[in-house]
């Protein structure tokens, strides 16, 4: 494969996962400027999430007979012109729309990529490639908001868009350009990828996965308001802290996956759910003690990294678990994954909203955030309880795999 269309593909991995997640850092920003509440400005995020969720396993079965390289192509065009339409936006329902229409653009390409890599590369330099794309996506969600912040306070956040639509285009140029015409996939149809719901270990999995990913969300969408208006994080601070978030997130995430494979995936989810079930009741109260001069910001902050550290060292163990309770159908089974995660993020951002609205403030956002995560405990604990009565050997609960 050539190197260059490996670079392109990565390269559009990082816009895709860069607009999903740069406005978290700048609701405030895009509240003021539009006039909007922060409850409505939320709504972006759960727009896009949305779209991702619902039209990119449509799209993506409707398309499966598509060459890969035209069906890249077209996915970067409909995210570049999303990404130029939006800059030229300031209306709330085209901004909401428009946002739709990124995550469906952004849904297909990053799932056509990953799909055709098995076809572009040989299976000695799989993985690599593989670890490249995925670094990209994970680099855009640590640089997501900060850049989001810093380009929000040093130009304007409309500019984001400028310049993931141009971004875009570089990247369907060079896709145009570089990429062999590989073929489609055969076809899949709605009802077998479905089929596998029926399988209750794994239903209750996903179930934890949904639940586990709207009540991140739920807050996520609300962070920064929450560091500054409760936690008194002051704005310029703002940009670093939310990096050395990112950066302690990601490598949260890379430790997660290796103790999953050491002391098996349950092990690393019930106690990364644990960690921030306690995290999330204690969030407030730390906020309350900032607010009464009883506490810190240092012991709110504190709070808030053990929240974030656990459910990023959760991430990889939930998808690992999957693979190992469903090898033989781990694509469709990751597929349903990924939808249900976005649309996870879509019902949490959502919730967090209509909150918002509700109490005029996001001080109490952790504690919906913590019934969400007892929620996918439970629904955790069912899924590895199933695991282990179909097969003990692989739903070892909490052991180390032999």
């Amino acid at each position: 494969m050539n190197r260059m269309i490996l670079y392109m593909l990565t390269l559009g991995t990082f816009l895709t996962g860069f607009a999903e997640l740069a406005v978290v850092g700048i609701l405030p920003i895009i509240s003021r400027d539009a006039g909007i509440s922060i409850a409505q400005a939320g709504q972006l995020v759960a727009a896009f999430s949305l779209g991702f969720a619902v039209g990119t396993p449509i799209l993506v079965s409707l398309t499966q007979r598509v060459s890969r390289r035209r069906l890249l192509a077209a996915a970067l065009f409909v995210f570049a012109a999303g990404s130029l339409l939006s800059y030229a936006s300031d209306g709330y329902a085209a901004m909401i729309a428009l946002r739709a229409v990124l995550g469906v653009g952004a849904g297909v390409y990053l799932t056509t990529a990953l799909g055709a890599l098995p076809k572009l590369m040989p299976a000695d330099r799989l993985g690599r490639a593989m670890s490249t794309m995925m670094m990209a996506f994970s680099a855009a969600t640590v640089l997501g908001a900060p850049v989001g912040i810093a380009l929000a306070d040093g130009w304007s956040w409309q500019g984001m868009y400028l310049l993931l639509g141009g971004g875009a285009l570089l990247v369907m140029l060079g896709v145009l350009r570089w990429m062999p015409d590989v073929e489609g996939d055969a076809p899949t149809g709605f009802r077998r990828q479905f089929a596998v719901l029926g399988r209750p270990a794994l239903a209750a999995g996903l179930l934890m996965s949904l639940l586990f990913s709207s009540g991140i969300a739920l807050l996520n969408t609300y962070f920064v308001p929450f560091l500054q208006d409760d936690l008194g994080l002051k704005v310029s601070y703002t940009g670093w802290t939310m990096l050395l978030l990112g950066l302690g997130g990601t490598i949260a995430t890379r430790l997660g996956g290796g103790v999953a494979d050491k002391l098996g995936p349950p092990a690393v989810i019930v106690r990364g759910l644990t960690v921030m079930a306690l995290a999330l009741a204690l969030m407030p109260v730390a906020a309350h003690a900032v607010s009464s001069a009883a506490g810190g910001l240092a012991a709110g902050l504190a709070v808030a990294v053990a929240w974030m550290l656990a459910y990023s060292a959760a991430i990889p163990a939930i998808q690992t678990y999957f693979v190992r309770i469903e090898p033989a159908s781990a694509n469709i089974v990751l597929g349903l994954n990924t939808s249900l995660l976005h649309l996870g993020v879509a019902i949490g951002s959502v919730t967090g909203g209509l909150l918002a609205d509700a109490s005029s403030t996001v001080r109490y956002h952790p504690w919906a955030s913590l019934v969400f995560a007892l929620l996918s405990l439970t629904a955790g604990l069912l899924s590895f309880a199933k695991a282990r009565a179909r097969a003990p050997d692989v739903g070892s609960g909490l052991l180390a795999p032999d």
